[in-house]
């Protein structure tokens, strides 16, 4: 609605000095130059902001082409001398481990987002924005991309969502690359989460006051910052030094080659029958690496205590559930076993996370053994149990939960923000029950 000098929209006329109101001839060259005047401010305005979003944005966005996705990793290397080998070379020999790693969510931490399922769900998705009643989003796919819209009573914006980050276990955030040197990302106000099935703001997207770099349509991070969304996304982000983010030759997922190194004299040494001392890699079997090891190798992206964004180590921080290295290395189960307790002791380094919670129980049934029935067996870390048991308890790992559900108390699941739910690895008993969790307890281990 344009507003009239003189008054606001509706208002009765402006009187003159002299009584009479202005003649209609008088209220036309008004309301026309009101109307100029209007028009002038709205182009500029749009010549604003389009001069803004035109560079970064184009209209029709980009059909995102990721290697060994939707382009096959080159047999010969990316470059000469290109120690990588891609994900597909590891299949040959470690057939089991790549099917499993495949349906893990390591393996689909970043994509095109054109590739995924949820591009095609959401559309003709409209979701009102939860901060600015007066806007909503809309979503359509259309020529092999997602467009994600802005609305507002008077404007519309549009862009392309470029790339997906995060396996959908959880959340899917919509990213875009823009400019140049270096490049920079634009991280979308608006994530989708799986447990509601809806999108809410993005994580930090909420925060009071606005961080920097934020707009209507997302934001955009730090360069450091913006690297490590990538770098934790995906095996490798640059072949150069720095914050450099290379589209051409980087690769994406947490890939074989993440954790066990690059793989291409691992590989030709294994066409030519090598002897073993030729084959090793980091992180391989049988190496004897420790706990604090492999804790470390997980917390490169899961997060260790000495991370930035970590936060205060406290016992009730549901906000570190998030940081699963973060807790096990505060439990006993870790201090208090010799160096032997690590991420691996109960999760499959290649497949997903299980959801198995008799599986997990019998895990820490393993360890926790009744003094008073197998001594020989007890370990170091033994459950103080009531000497007044009755004997039909003897041998249950917990006189608290006779139904012996151990993930129950002590690994709860709670909510990390944004109704995101992890198990809280602080193995532990929690004083304060997290009550957002609750109707999800009987989910499932993580």
């Amino acid at each position: 609605m344009s507003e009239f000098p003189g008054g606001e929209a509706g208002a009765g006329p402006t009187h003159q000095a002299g009584g009479a109101g202005p003649s209609a001839s008088s209220r036309r060259v008004l309301l026309a130059g009101g109307l100029a005047l209007a028009a002038l401010v709205g182009g500029a305005l749009w010549s604003m902001l389009a001069v803004r979003l035109a560079p970064l944005f184009p209209p029709h966005g980009r059909v995102v082409k990721l290697l060994t996705m939707e382009r096959p990793f080159p047999a010969g290397g990316r470059y000469p001398g290109d120690p990588f080998i891609g994900p597909a070379a590891c299949r040959d020999c470690h057939p089991a481990e790549t099917a499993l790693h495949w349906r893990s969510g390591h393996a689909h931490t970043l994509s095109s987002t054109a590739r995924r399922k949820l591009a095609r769900q959401v559309d003709h998705m409209i979701v009102a924005d939860p901060e600015r009643p007066d806007v909503s989003w809309e979503y359509r796919f259309a020529d092999g991309r997602l467009y994600v819209g802005r609305r507002t009573s008077s404007w519309f914006e549009e862009l392309v969502a470029e790339y997906a980050f995060g396996s959908g276990q959880h959340a899917v955030t919509f990213v875009n690359v823009v400019g140049e040197e270096p490049p920079k990302i634009f991280e979308h106000r608006m994530t989708y989460y799986a447990n509601t099935r809806s999108f809410r703001l993005s994580p930090g997207h909420d925060t009071v006051p606005k961080l920097p770099g934020m707009t209507p349509l997302g934001g955009f991070p730090q360069q450091a910052d913006a690297w490590s969304c990538f770098a934790c996304h995906s095996t490798q982000v640059s072949t150069e030094p720095g914050l450099r983010i290379d589209e051409e030759r980087l690769i994406p997922n947490i890939s074989c080659e993440r954790c066990h190194g690059p793989a291409r004299a691992h590989v030709e040494a294994a066409a030519r029958n090598a002897p073993p001392d030729e084959l090793k890699i980091p992180f391989g079997p049988r190496r004897g690496y420790t706990a604090e090891q492999v804790i470390g190798l997980c917390g490169m992206c899961h997060r260790h205590p000495g991370k930035p964004g970590v936060g205060p180590l406290d016992p009730e921080n549901s906000h570190l559930a998030r940081f699963q290295p973060v807790g096990v290395l505060q439990s006993r189960c870790y201090r208090e076993s010799g160096g032997g307790f690590s991420c691996v002791t109960c999760h499959d380094p290649h497949d997903r996370t299980s959801r198995d919670r008799p599986a997990y129980n019998a895990k820490c049934v393993s360890c926790h053994h009744d003094a008073s029935v197998n001594r020989a067996a007890a370990p170091t870390l033994t459950l103080a149990l009531a000497g007044d048991r009755p004997a039909s308890a003897r041998g249950l790992p917990c006189p608290v939960e006779p139904a012996g559900d151990c993930v129950a108390c002590h690994m709860p699941r709670v909510d990390a923000g944004q109704g995101v739910l992890f198990a809280d690895h602080w193995i532990r008993v929690r004083r304060r029950p997290d009550p957002s969790a609750s109707a999800a307890g009987s989910a499932g281990h993580q």
